[in-house]
């Protein structure tokens, strides 16, 4: 998972810490990235798969995430 942030890096340190994220990534300065992956506004996460396909995208604290996460993951 990723969750690209246009804020700079001591921003996105604050709100890590103030929302206690450890399961994920968020990039700091990631304009770019961002817009790779097609983000139009933020908050934004997204799922990629491991071929690279975005298999979720959305606000952090949806619901679907979990659901999302659950699908992508291998059956056992």
């Amino acid at each position: 998972m990723v969750a690209p942030s246009l804020d700079a890096e001591a921003g996105v340190k604050q709100f890590k810490e103030k929302h206690s994220i450890t399961e994920y990534a968020l990039l700091s300065d990631a304009r770019a990235t961002a817009q790779a992956y097609g983000a139009r506004a933020f908050p934004v996460m997204f799922l990629v798969g491991t071929d690279g396909k975005v298999l979720w995208k959305g606000h952090f604290k949806d619901d679907a995430l979990v659901k999302a996460i659950e699908t992508a993951l291998p059956k056992k």
